[in-house]
């Protein structure tokens, strides 16, 4: 079987088995097998279901790691794929199938070409990207204590670039995606006497405002960062103001020191709400994955290898950030490298992450294959 028909084959086998975050028992198996067949020495269970695969190649040279992502999402598939998923409620919405198979198919391409390949090449499988817990539990596991790589390379579709193509932007790509919920706790009465009463609503009203306009103003806007408010719970009948209100939101910030920031702003804005109503309130407050933050260097290399060996391939080099969040970073704190994209956008289809119609085209899997193996090939052929 070629490598193009075994890339199509094992993202089609991966899709139609999805298992949702913590719970990626057998695609973790799935995928020890297919390394042990192509040579590689496999462990198992590294930080939860995390596999990682290792093939050396001798001739001294150095170490690459390549990371992808196993876990699935709670979604009722509707693309009406041939190979669409066999688990009700779990679908590979994100495209986690295909940065598996991508990952899996440069795996057999080097152990095809062993012979014209120098050092070792790392394939880390990770478990609970889309809960945040994966990376950092195979870290704590020692992934990188037993051989820690000289480049790491991760990679992700993205259908807001155009398939055939690829992204690649040095710097800060995602953020850091942190959550709080803070109660506001004041003393209830009736709607008809609020003078009598410490209003927790009127402290929740005055803190969305206040937090929202001390933030917009203290915060530089050349950085991007968002403060957004998804819930708000308090009361329980129109004319009884209750004794607490609590508000959820998310903090999302490229730069340590602005997360440190608003961290501070949203307890001074916290504290002039409840102050103002003569209450009080409790801030928990959560920080989440740390940015992903693509190395310069990396990003130098990697280009160089693009244009030397798939020049036909056309990369974006600007205008990829978002504010989302992405564990990857846990590694990427500890080995030079870079979050790739591949674009996996197509006109007429669905174009969304987390749809329940969202399919990784076959072309996508091909410009990701032959970006993996450009890079593999550039780091670790012989000159």
């Amino acid at each position: 079987m070629g490598n193009q028909r075994y890339l199509q084959s094992v993202y089609e086998e991966l899709h139609a088995h999805p298992e949702l975050p913590l719970e990626e028992v057998w695609t973790a198996g799935f995928v020890a097998d297919e390394l042990r067949g192509m040579g590689f020495s496999v462990y198992t269970q590294v930080g939860g279901q995390g596999v990682a695969g290792l093939l050396d190649f001798g001739g001294g040279g150095s170490t690459l790691a390549l990371r992808c992502d196993m876990d699935a999402l709670p979604i009722t598939e509707e693309t009406g794929a041939d190979f669409a998923s066999q688990n009700p409620g779990v679908m590979h919405a994100c495209g986690h199938d295909s940065h598996m198979a991508m990952v899996l198919a440069t795996c057999r391409y080097a152990a095809q070409n062993r012979e014209r390949l120098r050092g070792k090449l790392l394939a880390i499988f990770q478990p609970a990207e889309e809960v945040g817990a994966g990376a950092k539990a195979m870290l704590e596991a020692g992934l990188f204590q037993r051989l820690k790589p000289d480049r790491l390379v991760a990679v992700h579709n993205l259908p807001g670039l155009p398939t055939g193509t690829l992204g690649l932007q040095r710097g800060a790509l995602t953020a850091y995606t942190d959550r709080f919920k803070v109660t506001f706790q004041g003393m209830g009465g009736h709607g008809a006497l609020p003078h009598k009463t410490k209003d927790p609503i009127a402290m929740a009203a005055a803190a969305v405002q206040g937090a929202l306009a001390l933030t917009h103003r203290r915060m530089d806007a050349n950085y991007p960062q968002v403060l957004s408010f998804g819930l708000i719970q308090g009361g329980t009948s129109f004319n009884i103001i209750p004794e607490q209100v609590t508000l959820e939101g998310t903090v999302r910030t490229i730069r340590l020191e602005d997360q440190e920031l608003m961290i501070r702003l949203l307890n001074q804005a916290f504290q002039a709400a409840a102050d103002l109503h003569e209450g009080s309130y409790q801030l928990e407050y959560t920080k989440g994955v740390p940015a992903v933050v693509n190395d310069a260097g990396v990003v130098k290399e990697l280009t160089g290898f693009f244009a030397a060996r798939i020049p036909e391939v056309p990369v974006t080099y600007e205008g990829l950030a978002s504010l989302i969040g992405e564990d990857v970073s846990y590694f990427l704190q500890e080995v030079p490298g870079v979050l790739l994209y591949v674009g996996s956008g197509q006109e007429g289809a669905v174009n969304e992450l987390h749809n329940p119609r969202f399919l990784v085209p076959p072309e996508a899997l091909a410009t990701g294959l032959k970006a993996l193996t450009s890079i593999m090939e550039g780091y670790l052929g012989y000159a």
